[in-house]
């Protein structure tokens, strides 16, 4: 699981961990004709406008042709934002050992002392039937979250390399449009190794919890997601978060806020902006779609 082909499904995911409930959406889906609205809406000031799309990090092939509303948005815009710039994962992809590196305790500590009994003994269930135990031992609580949720994709048959990011990076790429991320891959992996342990704990059995209740609920998520039913969506990805709000705080509302200057910039009338960021940002009182509508910008699902 270390190997150098799955960097750049890790920097993807260090980027949207809290999102990564959202990846089973499409894991055994076939497109429906019928849906009249999608996960995207048309965000307008007084002088200007931009698309605001809620992204699956990793899908597989099925999914596409996408709702042509998103390939519309895209094709009206000049600038494609994303949480990052993807080509920044390209270029780290060659370079696996900055991102183990940080992953990896420096201190003689291991991951089973400092997480609870209870958390050691989740992670090794989950594993027993695919690597041994041992291997996770030297890594930090966050690290071993990105591996479990890797392994977890690899077991959907699902790639970021199929994720809505990735497809419309490689658009922007072939019709020459600008990209510009809203975060750094660097700074998305120090975010995550500067998280307090207890913190990182939180996030891990975030994750342990959803991996499982979200296969549960797949056809529910599936069918919300299609019509662009925001207020399901939000109650089944963020019901994870209610028992870690140190997590639900770091992952998502602090990201949101900080990227509000940066939306709002597309929205001053100078470029046309298509964005695109984990679907569990858009969603619930702290979401960017109510922070937009907050301070008095038109929102309109497409």
């Amino acid at each position: 699981m270390l190997q150098k082909r799955a960097t750049t499904r890790f920097l993807l995911l260090a980027l949207a961990i809290a999102s990564t409930i959202c990846a089973p959406l499409v894991a055994q889906n076939a497109r429906t004709a019928t849906a009249t609205k999608s996960f995207l809406w048309r965000v307008e000031s007084a002088t200007g406008a931009l698309y605001l799309a809620g992204s699956v990090h990793a899908l597989s092939a099925d999914i596409y042709p996408l709702n042509p509303a998103f390939e519309k948005a895209f094709s009206a815009s000049d600038t494609l934002v994303e949480e990052i710039n993807l080509g920044e994962t390209n270029q780290l992809a060659g370079s696996p050992l900055a991102l183990l590196g940080k992953g990896m305790f420096q201190d003689g500590r291991t991951f089973d002392q400092v997480v609870s009994k209870e958390t050691a003994a989740l992670v090794a269930e989950r594993v027993k039937d695919t690597i041994p135990f041992e291997m996770l031992r030297p890594m930090k609580p966050w690290m071993v979250d990105l591996m479990l949720t890797a392994m977890e994709l690899q077991k959907e048959g699902l790639d970021a390399n199929l994720g809505l990011d990735k497809h419309f990076f490689d658009e922007a790429q072939t019709a020459n449009k600008r990209v510009v991320g809203l975060e750094t891959a660097e700074s998305q992996i120090d975010r995550l190794d500067q998280l307090p342990a207890s913190v990182q704990e939180q996030m891990l059995r975030s994750s342990l919890e959803d991996l499982d209740s979200e296969r549960k609920n797949l056809k529910a998520i599936v069918s919300a997601w299609r019509r662009g039913d925001a207020a399901g969506l939000q109650q089944l990805l963020l019901a994870g978060f209610a028992n870690y709000p140190a997590a639900y705080a770091s992952l998502l509302v602090e990201r949101n806020r900080n990227w509000m200057p940066q939306l709002e910039s597309c929205l001053t009338g100078r470029q046309s902006c298509f964005v695109v960021v984990g679907a569990a940002h858009l969603v619930g009182p702290d979401g960017l779609l109510t922070m937009l509508q907050k301070k008095g910008y038109r929102v309109v699902q497409q």
